[in-house]
């Protein structure tokens, strides 16, 4: 009888708990939904396993018109129509190639390589500093590492820069779109993923820098409870210094656009008329210096965020479960190369630091921070930034910015739940942005450059080839993520990886081989608790010098030129 159900395109799948009904035409499945029908389509695994692939599913409805600067309103039912799932979707605004994008975004991707199971499920957060990136399954979030082991995998988008993250301080416009954008994709998923053979009670959420960053906030947010049950961090969190302004900017953009500045329903009804192209572009023209940085961030609303994401953790009210939190061992380190030929630039960060680390490390102007940094990174009798001390000058970056407030998390939240913490120290043949050796080899292992060992991206160029000297890390990253999504471990045994806890400190260095030692680099974050021992107020009035510092744009530029 299945033989002739299969002839006819149908198959029915009876798993344990409930039933899903598939059909098959040709070799295109169409799952049942409550929604409706969706077809998706085939791709192959790095192995060369059967994906089962479903692209650009509508989570939420269009933020267009009215929706604009407003709540996500979930998707409703397509009718009888077969929704065809068979391509990715444009991305969310945001600087780059604008034909490829479209405020029309909100749609969320799904992976898997059968339906009959429960399996445990990786929903990935991508990165960005919340104005690039997407869950494209081309640009950024491919699933054929990932699939050649039993999960489902799922990668969205979500708003972006202003159309993300706008505040008017008025209670209809607080900001936090994008997190509650992703908040709705998680509730889809919950709905929804049974059907494609995952398991909602077994999600991970795994997030990359700003990605990670909103992974942590996720932790802290009641409207994400039950929503996940692990968590992958990969160099970022919330728990750091962050001092951001959203309000500021959401001023600024009105004033630079001609729209009412200050009261609230003006301002957003203005706002609303304009195209959205004109607001990436009057954002994107604040970006003067090439420096990684933030601009828009959360906001404490009390209903995303009831308190700053610190607080909530340090108190034990977060979302208590395993974490797998790792950050790479050069993270920002070469982000000021980018201006090595820029000698009157690095002249003046050299001889004014004072007034640029503000600005640059996200606090507020305070001349005592600003000095105590500039001592410790790079000697109090500094008068520029070179080629002997750039590297120096952009470790601040990776500590203020990426290392730090990952070194706090752990901190906290090992007191609560089990925290398996990483450093990635394997260099690889491929990077965004570690200078290369005359071999043409990394330097370093660079922000970012561990995510190409879980999915591939048009930001490492290709997926790798048979026989590339980088297979194994790829391999021993998918499984110990893959495990972990499984069992709430990396590994089978927690000899080899032990947990940090209440009472212990443990870190894992991943390089060729692998050792499990103390943590390094807690005298530098030392200095960052000093300065900052409790965590900094978000919208505050943090730097208003009116120049946007970039966000990751050597990456981001990068990466717009190869989809050019």
């Amino acid at each position: 009888m299945a033989c002739v159900l299969q002839l006819f395109g149908i198959l029915l799948i009876v798993s344990i708990g409930f039933t899903i009904s598939v059909t098959f035409i040709d070799d295109d499945p169409i799952v049942d939904l409550s929604l409706g029908k969706i077809q998706g389509s085939t791709m192959q695994s790095f192995q060369g396993k059967t994906i089962y692939a479903f692209r650009g599913i509508r989570y939420a409805q269009a933020p267009v018109g009215q929706l604009r600067f407003s709540n996500p309103i979930p998707e409703s039912s397509w009718g009888d129509e077969v929704f065809k799932a068979t391509s990715d979707s444009l991305v969310c605004p945001q600087p780059g190639i604008s034909l490829l994008m479209s405020e029309d975004c909100l749609k969320l991707n799904v992976f898997t390589k059968n339906f009959e199971n429960k399996k445990p499920v990786i929903v990935y957060i991508h990165g960005g500093a919340n104005v690039l990136g997407s869950g494209h399954s081309i640009y950024e979030a491919g699933p054929q590492y990932l699939l050649d082991h039993d999960v489902v995998f799922v990668a969205f988008n979500y708003r972006l820069g202003a159309l993300g993250f706008l505040n008017t301080n008025s209670s209809e416009t607080k900001g936090n779109f994008g997190y509650l954008d992703q908040v709705m994709a998680l509730q889809w998923i919950r709905d929804h993923i049974s059907h494609f053979g995952g398991d909602p009670e077994l999600v991970t959420i795994m997030g990359m820098s700003a990605g990670s960053m909103a992974v942590s906030l996720h932790l802290a947010s009641p409207l994400s409870a039950g929503l996940f049950h692990r968590a992958i961090l990969m160099s970022g969190s919330a728990t750091n210094h962050f001092d951001i302004d959203n309000l500021f900017w959401s001023r600024k953009l009105a004033r630079e656009l001609g729209c009412p500045m200050f009261d609230p329903t003006d301002l957003v009804e203005c706002l609303r008329n304009e195209n959205w192209t004109r607001i990436v572009e009057i954002c994107k023209a604040w970006e003067s210096y090439q420096f990684v940085n933030m601009k828009w961030n959360y906001e404490i609303d009390g209903y995303f965020l009831p308190k700053h994401p610190t607080k909530l953790i340090e108190e034990g009210k977060f979302n208590k479960v395993p974490l797998l939190i790792s950050y790479t061992a050069n993270e920002l380190d070469y982000s000021a190369y980018v201006h090595l030929e820029n000698e009157p630039l690095l002249h003046d960060l050299g001889s004014n630091f004072e007034k640029y680390a503000p600005e640059l490390f996200l606090y507020n102007q305070n001349a005592i921070i600003s000095q105590r940094l500039k001592d410790y990174y790079l000697g109090s009798n500094t008068t520029e930034i070179n080629s002997d001390n750039i590297e120096q000058f952009g470790r601040i970056f990776s500590d203020g910015i990426i290392g730090h407030g990952v070194h706090r998390l752990v901190h906290l939240a090992r007191h609560f739940s089990p925290v398996y913490y990483m450093r990635t120290d394997y260099v690889g043949e491929r990077t965004v942005s570690a200078p290369l050796d005359e071999d043409n080899k990394p330097l370093g292992v660079a922000h970012a450059d561990d995510l190409q060992y879980i999915m591939p991206s048009l930001w490492y160029g290709t997926m790798m080839p048979e026989g590339h000297s980088d297979i194994f890390m790829m391999e021993r990253l998918t499984s110990w993520f893959t495990h972990f999504a499984k069992t709430g471990t990396p590994l089978n045994s927690t000899g080899d990886w032990p947990p940090c806890n209440s009472s212990d400190l443990w870190m894992l260095f991943n390089g060729v081989a692998t050792q499990v030692g103390s943590p390094l680099d807690s005298d530098r974050y030392a200095v960052w608790d000093e300065l900052f021992p409790t965590a900094a107020r978000s919208g505050g009035a943090a730097w208003k010098l009116g120049v946007w510092v970039g966000v990751a744009t050597g990456v981001a530029s990068r990466l717009i030129g190869k989809l050019m």
